[in-house]
């Protein structure tokens, strides 16, 4: 028996004069952040970024932590880059091209370092802790002692909502000095 198939659809999406031309503003826009030298900003942001670490950051409390406390404020420290960069820079374009440029760079100078963020569960936490949007500095901060094994622990709780913040400013005030052009 040959089975009836004719109530099934087929979908074809319909075709739209607004894909082409958004595809075209997008081109004029890398066009214009590569003349303009946004992209080339974008990119050295990025690498610079990359070298951030809690030693260089916050030297006295570094001092006080367990190799696996600082690994883990290295990897929150790169996480606060990364959502400041989407919020600072003009364009969510520019945000990826230093996001990007800022892990290549991570991937050459601390190759341990980056496969483990990459590979670590530590960015889902405080993704999350993000999209919630609710005391979002003492969350992150919390799943900072989480992550270090130390849920109650309030000095690493305070350290890592405070690192999330001064990393936070510390990002918006490298873009303004970098002046992105509008």
């Amino acid at each position: 028996m040959k089975p009836n198939d004719d109530d099934i659809k087929i979908f074809h999406p319909k075709k739209t004069d607004t894909a082409g031309a958004d595809l075209a503003e997008l081109a004029l826009l890398v066009d214009s952040y590569r003349s303009n030298g946004n992209t080339e900003k974008a990119t050295r942001l990025g690498e610079e970024l990359a070298s951030l670490s809690p030693e260089g950051f916050c030297a006295e409390d570094a001092a006080k932590l367990t190799t696996n406390e600082v690994r883990q404020l290295r990897a929150l420290m790169v996480f606060a880059c990364q959502i400041a960069l989407h919020k600072y820079l003009p364009h969510t374009m520019l945000a990826s091209q230093a996001i990007n440029s800022m892990y290549t760079k991570l991937s050459e100078i601390a190759a341990g370092f980056f496969s483990n963020i990459s590979d670590g569960s530590s960015f889902t936490f405080y993704y999350l802790t993000v999209r919630k949007n609710r005391d979002v500095v003492e969350n992150i901060g919390k799943n900072y002692a989480m992550l270090c094994d130390k849920d109650d622990d309030e000095y690493l709780s305070s350290l890592g909502g405070r690192i999330f913040s001064l990393v936070d400013v510390y990002v918006c005030d490298m873009i303004e000095k970098a002046e992105f052009a509008e």
